[in-house]
């Protein structure tokens, strides 16, 4: 994973600010976070290494290069759509810059934000390590993480354990899922859709969890987060 040494990045973002004559609150509007979060990274308090989009944003509000912040959080660069263009000695080569990590962590979510997730580093409760086969497979940035919270899928998921879903992939019948259901509440169950409704079933040794059903006759007030692709302990 990347080493962000909080206290490096933390000192720099003050020393930019402090530098611009800007409060706290005045450069979170700037960027576009809450000061709460601003604060915490720089007085070496945030919960997490800041991802690659948070960093660019960072560097965006505080008009300093994306780069220089990417090399502080220990980011290497990486040439994207790397391009040859013949000239009349041979030919000159282009390619776009993009950022990854050393390793390859992801960020494990401890809750949804009502409506659509935001999924924003405020909540981030930690990294976990997951194989590089799932990566090839469905690309890092498509893949995000929770912790489980309750049984109503302990057959399958422990409440505690990690639980690896990929966004923009098809779901299929029997296939289990992160849902929103009702705008604001995030749960793990088995999908099923028959011709009348789509129903979430739960698996747990609890007999108290029963189906949510969904007629398609009505709204259908629920969205598919993300299919669960693979669930791990291991919470850094």
């Amino acid at each position: 994973m990347p080493d962000v040494n909080a206290s490096t990045l933390g000192d720099h973002i003050k020393e930019i600010i402090d530098r611009n004559g800007w409060s706290i609150r005045q450069s979170a509007l700037k960027i576009g976070v809450s000061p709460a979060y601003l604060s915490k990274l720089i007085n070496k308090k945030a919960d997490s290494n800041p991802k690659p989009q948070t960093l660019s944003k960072l560097a965006k509000g505080l008009n300093v290069p994306e780069s220089e912040l990417m090399s502080i959080a220990g980011y290497m660069p990486v040439p994207q759509n790397v391009r040859a263009h013949p000239t009349s000695d041979g030919a000159s080569i282009t390619a776009n810059v993009g950022w990854k990590t050393s390793d390859e962590p992801l960020d494990v979510y401890g809750e949804i934000t009502a409506g659509l997730p935001t999924f924003a580093d405020e909540h981030i409760i930690g990294q976990t390590i997951i194989p590089d086969d799932l990566i090839d497979k469905y690309g890092r940035d498509n893949l995000f993480a929770l912790q489980v919270d309750g049984d109503s899928m302990s057959k399958v998921i422990a409440p505690g354990f990690i639980a690896v879903f990929a966004k923009d992939c098809e779901v299929e019948n029997g296939d289990i899922c992160a849902v929103l259901v009702d705008g604001e509440n995030a749960t793990l169950k088995r999908f099923k859709e028959t011709s009348k409704a789509v129903i979430l079933e739960p698996e747990s040794f609890n007999p108290i969890y029963k189906p949510l059903i969904f007629p398609k006759n009505i709204d259908q007030d629920f969205k598919i987060l993300g299919k669960y692709v693979f669930a791990t302990s291991l919470l850094q």
